[in-house]
């Protein structure tokens, strides 16, 4: 049997755990919140939606002992994942691996900390938030694309890091029939993610609206295929060819729900904007690219966070005065 840590209780994790756990898998959910771990130990995982189920995984603290674990499942924010790491350091074993189920480019950071062969990760196409009573809503899940962390000599090794990660994955594939995906190339993978979710992501935190609200507002629309455009011409830049989505809308997945980054803003946290537009505008910087639109709503949406600006449509005017400027700079 499979011994999986799970780090992080809340929408993503607590639906990975779930799954896992429906597979056969010993998990373990680590959460630091001490009234969310009484929730899960009192009424365990509960999924509502496109999934149904209830399951009871072994839940603790952050820094609880326990025996070495074969895989450690990262579902904290990105900007989190040292601090997650550190207090699993001695529950590892020579073959452990790690998953990350983190946004954009946050594998990154992860194959910083443990190494490119022991690194992994799921771009999930999942749409999940926390719903009443500590139950979690799950409103669409499309499918996971799996693959090595970047930087490493793809999937042909034979070590027990690998061979770990396939078993998970096999697993993966009987609970979720014909919505997991391998790939050998998961840079295109990433991108394919930016692409698809950052403007939706920025919009809706700047404005406070769900991407289904977002379809009412002006203009709305031209923003994303915007956003979406100076993210394929920057991948275009490091040899990675993405075409333009049919809908923006229906590509990022969320609809009724609130994307992650919008629940952040609300809630007073941080949000994964360093790994999804900071990502995509470091590349862009390095590569000697524009891309206005997306330094303005990074910019934006950066005041949200230290709580600077609310979200709210009315910001739309300083993102169009914004714009102007960063283009405007770029004839300069």
């Amino acid at each position: 049997m499979m011994r999986v840590a799970v780090v992080g209780a809340g929408a993503v994790g607590g639906t990975a755990s779930h799954l896992l756990s429906t597979g056969g898998c010993e998990v373990t959910l680590f959460e630091a919140r001490e009234e969310r771990r009484k929730e899960l130990l009192l009424r365990g995982v509960r999924l509502r939606g496109a999934l149904e189920g209830e399951s009871r995984p072994k839940v603790l603290a952050p820094g609880t002992f326990e025996t070495p674990f074969d895989a450690v499942i990262l579902a904290v924010g990105a900007h989190l994942t040292a601090e997650a790491l550190r207090p699993l350091s001695p529950l590892v074993h020579r073959d452990t691996f790690y998953l990350s189920l983190q946004e954009g480019s946050a594998v990154d950071e992860l194959v910083g900390l443990v190494g490119a062969d022991r690194a992994f990760a799921a771009l999930q196409w999942l749409s999940a938030a926390p719903g009443g009573e500590g139950e979690i809503e799950v409103e669409e899940v499309r499918f996971l694309v799996l693959g090595q962390g970047l930087g490493a000599q793809g999937l042909g090794g034979k070590g027990g890091a690998v061979n770990g990660f396939y078993r998970l994955v096999s697993i993966l594939e009987d609970v979720l029939p014909g919505r997991v995906r391998r790939t050998e190339d998961l840079r295109l993978e990433v991108w394919r993610r930016l692409a698809s979710v950052t403007g939706m992501s920025l919009f809706c935190a700047l404005t406070g609206r769900t991407p289904r609200e977002l379809r009412s507002v002006a203009e709305a629309a031209h923003w994303l295929r915007e956003a979406e455009e100076e993210c394929r011409k920057v991948a275009a830049s490091r040899g990675i060819d993405l075409p333009a989505s049919d809908s923006l809308f229906g590509e990022a997945v969320w609809d009724r729900l609130p994307p992650p980054m919008l629940r952040d803003v609300v809630s007073g946290r941080s949000t994964e904007r360093p790994f999804l537009s900071g990502y995509v505008l470091r590349e862009a910087e390095e590569a000697g690219i524009r891309a206005p639109l997306l330094r303005a709503l990074h910019s934006l949406v950066a005041e949200a966070e230290r709580g600077e600006r609310r979200p709210g449509e009315d910001n739309l005017g300083e993102l169009r005065r914004r714009v102007d400027e960063e283009r405007g700079m770029s004839l300069m």
